[in-house]
């Protein structure tokens, strides 16, 4: 189980590499992202407030007051940014995966792969769905949505508390995937899947393989065997 289990985490970081590489190169044409300039300068603009934080030019609480307008600019600024990660994660992790036999590039590497929870084949809805819950996309959704509803003196509570929510079920999905015997999360039971060591259905294979080779042996072996005793038996007569 915890074979399965560091196998499934370092599938994720890699994925996740893939994934916020793609995203990165995608951001960078300009008419899918043309709010990158400002948004960098929005950041270089939190870092200088960040800086003088750390040189205790100011207080916590002018830092407070200076920082959450800045992150509210830059959270509206992401918005394109935040559209594309979410599209390339359905894409990658739903649609991919599926008709990718249940494997991302992480998980072929890893030699484990999505399947549902009797080893049936898992359709592309589930695997959206089961996307959906690790990945927070609802979250980062209802994240995006406070940006613009709310204001920029009452947004950043409620905004914490989301991403908090969002933390929590990441956590709990992680939790139960370690302490359960069949290693299923939270994702994993909305979904109806779970998670299988490719090698080890592989060695299943083989010795399945193995058997019936050996079942068809054996009649001939008999036959053969039957077949010398008739000659012996023919040579005494004689």
């Amino acid at each position: 189980m915890l074979g399965t289990f560091f196998r499934r985490v370092g599938a994720y970081f890699v994925d996740t590499f893939i994934v916020s590489t793609i995203v990165l190169f995608i951001s960078m044409i300009p008419f899918l992202y043309p709010n990158r300039n400002a948004y960098v300068e929005k950041y270089e603009e939190l870092a200088t407030v960040s800086e003088k934080m750390l040189n205790q030019e100011m207080s916590e609480e002018e830092y407070r007051e200076a920082s959450i307008p800045i992150e509210y600019d830059l959270y509206r600024l992401n918005t394109n940014y935040v559209v594309i990660d979410i599209i390339c994660v359905l894409l990658y992790f739903g649609v991919f995966q599926a008709f990718y036999h249940g494997q991302t590039l992480g998980k072929k590497i890893l030699r484990i792969r999505v399947v549902g929870k009797d080893g049936e084949p898992v359709s592309v809805w589930n695997f959206l769905l089961r996307t959906v819950i690790l990945n927070n996309v609802l979250i980062t959704i209802a994240l995006q949505i406070v940006i613009y509803v709310m204001s920029r003196d009452n947004f950043y509570d409620v905004y914490n508390n989301i991403n908090l929510v969002g933390s929590i079920i990441l956590y709990i999905s992680l939790f139960m995937v370690l302490v359960r015997q069949d290693g299923r999360g939270l994702h994993d039971m909305v979904a109806g899947t779970k998670v299988e060591m490719v090698n080890a259905q592989s060695k299943e294979e083989v010795i399945e393989v193995e058997t019936i080779e050996e079942k068809e042996k054996t009649p001939k072996k008999e036959g053969k065997a039957k077949n010398t005793k008739t000659k012996k038996s023919t040579k005494t007569k004689e």
